[in-house]
């Protein structure tokens, strides 16, 4: 009987977590879906790793798909996004490795000092990300956007204290672990 409901209500249903909905939109799409990443990809273990992933998605977000959400649509748009990204990160790859072998080849030499500061660069981002996320809008709309404390209260809609409290704390909490040397890569601290 499932497989004779429509793509609208099985979406109500899988809205609601139903998993024989789910089976169902699974049964009926993942064909059609694999034929698709497969003529783009060429790839069958890249094919079947696309199509889990977008199942396993339209699973995550389906209780907040919008009630007119169109599945054969929403599920193209979906795969197509994922072999995008795919070629994106492919093409990322080929220019590293391109970009390697013309640095090997010309004979430059990275002092340590530059990879050094590229990874510490790094790794003081991914702290900014760690920060709870009300102070790492403060910190960024200050850091990237050059906004003064009245104008993210503003934006914000928090007093100027608490900004100010909040972009003290995240200092804190980023100096603690980089001690002076955040200072070369945040120079307005």
């Amino acid at each position: 009987m499932i497989s004779q409901l429509t793509d609208e209500l099985l979406l109500l249903r899988l809205r609601g977590g139903d998993r024989l909905a789910f089976q169902e939109v699974y049964d009926r799409y993942w064909p059609i879906l694999y034929r698709h990443a497969f003529k783009l990809l060429k790839n069958d273990s890249e094919c079947q790793d696309v199509i889990q992933d977008v199942f396993i998605k339209l699973w995550k977000i389906a209780p907040d798909l919008p009630v007119h959400t169109r599945l054969e649509p929403y599920l193209y748009t979906s795969t197509r996004n994922h072999i995008l990204n795919i070629f994106s990160h492919s093409s990322v790859q080929t220019a590293y490795i391109e970009s390697l072998g013309d640095f090997i080849e010309s004979g430059y030499e990275v002092t340590d000092h530059l990879v050094r500061e590229k990874i510490l660069s790094k790794l003081i981002e991914e702290e900014i990300q760690k920060l709870p996320a009300r102070m790492r809008e403060v910190f960024e709309l200050k850091r990237k956007e050059n906004l003064s404390y009245k104008e993210i209260s503003e934006q914000m809609n928090i007093s100027e204290l608490t900004v100010k409290t909040q972009m003290n704390k995240a200092i804190t909490i980023l100096r603690s672990k980089f001690g002076e040397n955040l200072t070369i890569f945040l120079p307005f601290l």
